[in-house]
């Protein structure tokens, strides 16, 4: 009786990255802290440091839940035109810093932040949002965005968020 030695292989196969991907250890994104902090590591001896007090900076890191709302406080506090290459980028709330918080200027600032967070923040919905204004000194006022919001990936993660622009 004689025996095949053929095989079948169905599907598509899987790419070099996504094997790379499955076998790594470190599948969580590090991004940049925000606000940007600055951390001094002290090197013991080390013969190559140029510097006088053998010291080192590194910026401050953040990632998973950290970093996703560090990155929703950034594009809330932002204002349009700052961020270089990314002209629409950011909501520009200091516009309303000293307008009457009525019925219209709220619906204003809700419609920037919600079709914002969808442009620029497409892995969560807004599941609550709340905007005060609050007079700290004669010439200074301030506006207090709050958001609870849920991520739309495997963990459904619900958060909050308070930015405070002014």
């Amino acid at each position: 009786m004689a025996t095949t030695t053929t095989t079948t292989k169905y599907g598509a196969p899987v790419s070099l990255s996504v094997q790379r991907g499955i076998r790594s250890k470190y599948k969580s994104k590090i991004g940049l802290a925000y606000p940007v902090t600055r951390i001094t590591t002290v090197i013991p001896a080390a013969p190559l440091v140029q510097n006088k007090n053998r010291s080192v900076t590194y910026f401050g890191k953040s990632k998973g839940l950290e970093l996703i709302k560090n990155n929703l406080t950034q594009l809330i506090k932002t204002e349009k035109g700052e961020r270089l290459m990314l002209p629409d980028y950011g909501l520009g709330l200091s516009r309303y810093l000293f307008e009457p918080l009525d019925e219209v200027t709220y619906d204003l600032i809700k419609r920037d932040i919600l079709y914002n967070i969808h442009r620029y923040f497409s892995i969560g919905r807004v599941i609550t949002l709340s905007i005060f204004s609050q007079d700290l000194e004669r010439d200074r006022n301030q506006l207090i965005i709050r958001l609870t919001m849920q991520l739309l990936d495997a963990s459904l993660d619900i958060f909050d968020i308070e930015a405070k622009v002014g």
